[in-house]
């Protein structure tokens, strides 16, 4: 039972991350990626920040910053292998 958590864990990181890099490399129209970049006004109620979908993204990547995970979306070939690598032992 453990094995097929972990295989469905690992099959939804990399649709989220082939995605991410379609969204970064702007192949799905600029609305995506101004709705992925861009800071949504006002404040927040107490307690621990929500992680986001960039944080995800960046963490899998294992990138710092979100420029940094978008030049590395920008070279397709890097991009598809770093997917193709990815494990689930890294963490979330």
């Amino acid at each position: 039972m453990a094995g097929v958590g972990e295989r469905l864990l690992q099959q939804l990181k990399k649709r989220k991350l082939r995605f991410a890099g379609h969204i970064m490399r702007g192949s799905s129209g600029p609305l995506l990626q101004l709705s992925l970049e861009e800071k949504i006004e006002g404040k927040r109620g107490q307690g621990r920040p929500r992680r986001n979908w960039v944080d995800d993204v960046k963490g899998w990547s294992g990138s710092t910053s979100y420029g940094d995970t978008k030049r590395k979306a920008e070279d397709i070939e890097e991009w598809r292998d770093m997917v193709a690598n990815l494990r689930t032992a890294e963490g979330t």
